[in-house]
């Protein structure tokens, strides 16, 4: 995924009146750094770097790190990202943590709940059994995936003893590992941000987001009133995003590519057609073009014509959209998904120019 690059053109008409602003906040890197660490197999990117950090945190946090950061789309520990929108500007990672364990336990187990596709019937079910009825929580996970509704479940039944484990883990991994790289992200994240904000001045809002995510946009119809976008070097080439339709406000933490991680690879190459070449290499994934070539498509459409789950569809959209292949739009009738046609090309080509050289040198 690129700063700017690969845009089409039927997202530029988009409309959106509300306020959109940029958030450099190492915070953010502080928390996705967590999700690079203990999800090797996803950020690929990170890690070399993950081998050699995991050595110095040592065991004592180990499961409990574990409990809340690993699985990509399913963290718990990644609740704490919506914390960050509402430090004083110039917070750092001790700041978030004290905020973290100032919050009471249930807004902090509802924040962690919330994995984004949650729908409220389900939010309302969690805030019931966090009010008192702890005799429902079973019933309140019913329908999700079993190791995530186990993790949701020890949540809402013992919401004090997570936050605190959230704590000691957050606090463990400040001091033995973050602390000292926080000022060369700070000045990654800080050239990032000024980046999207020089675009913000004049390009359409619709279309900046979708240039920073590599082709994640919001639909009119939920009527929001903020965008926060937050850049994030261990994010790339993923993003992700959390919608409140009640505060009709949405953040969306991006990845930035950036040289970081290129000490702790004895070979650099060009890591997005890596992840291009890796989304290709799965048969599902390329009827998913072919269909999405033909028409944008929801997931539940998705799911029925290639006979697959749900779960098993998304898993396989999001390796696409990381590729910057897909785009993806959120609207209030669920996930749409449609090809991004131009970015598409341009990655075809660019795998071409890799292996083949300049034109001029092809026989």
């Amino acid at each position: 995924m690129k700063l700017i690059k690969g845009t089409d053109a039927q997202a530029v008409d988009r409309g959106f009146d509300g306020d959109v602003r940029v958030d450099a906040s190492v915070c953010f890197d502080f928390v996705v750094s967590l999700r690079a660490l203990y999800n090797p197999r996803t950020f690929t990117r990170s890690r070399r770097w993950t081998s050699e950090q995991l050595e110095r945190l040592g065991d004592e946090h180990t499961e409990a790190a574990r409990f809340l950061f690993q699985g990509f789309e399913t963290a718990l520990g990644y609740g704490a990202i919506r914390v960050i929108t509402d430090l004083q500007p110039g917070a750092g990672p001790r700041d978030l943590i004290d905020a973290v364990a100032a919050l009471p336990a249930a807004d902090l187990a509802m924040l962690m709940l919330d994995d984004g596709e949650a729908d409220a019937a389900r939010l309302a079910a969690y805030r019931e059994v966090l009010d008192g009825a702890a005799t429902r929580a079973t019933a309140a996970v019913a329908g999700l995936l079993p190791g995530w509704a186990a993790r949701c479940r020890r949540v809402l039944r013992e919401p004090d003893v997570v936050q605190a484990e959230l704590v000691g883990v957050l606090s463990n991994y400040l001091d033995r590992v973050f602390a000292e790289q926080a000022d060369d992200l700070t000045a990654l994240l800080d050239d990032a941000a000024g980046a999207a904000r020089a675009m913000l001045d004049v390009v359409p809002a619709p279309t900046v987001i979708e240039q920073l995510t590599g082709g994640y946009t919001l639909g009119e119809d939920l009527d929001l009133r903020s965008v926060t976008l937050a850049p994030s070097v261990f994010a790339h080439p993923y993003m992700s995003a959390r919608v409140d339709q009640a505060a009709r406000a949405a953040l969306v933490v991006y990845g930035v590519p950036s040289a970081f991680f290129d000490g702790y690879d004895p070979v650099p190459i060009r890591q997005d057609l890596v992840t291009a070449l890796k989304a290709m290499s799965d048969p599902n994934r390329l009827a998913l073009l072919r269909m999405l070539a033909e028409r944008p498509m929801y997931a539940a459409e998705l799911a029925a014509q290639l006979r697959l789950g749900q779960p098993t569809v998304h898993h396989h959209v999001h390796r696409l959209r990381a590729a910057g292949m897909v785009r993806q739009e959120r609207d209030r009738v669920g996930t749409r998904y449609s090809l991004r046609t131009e970015a598409t090309a341009q990655l075809i080509r660019s795998i071409e120019d890799w292996i083949f050289g300049s034109t001029d040198r092809r026989s």
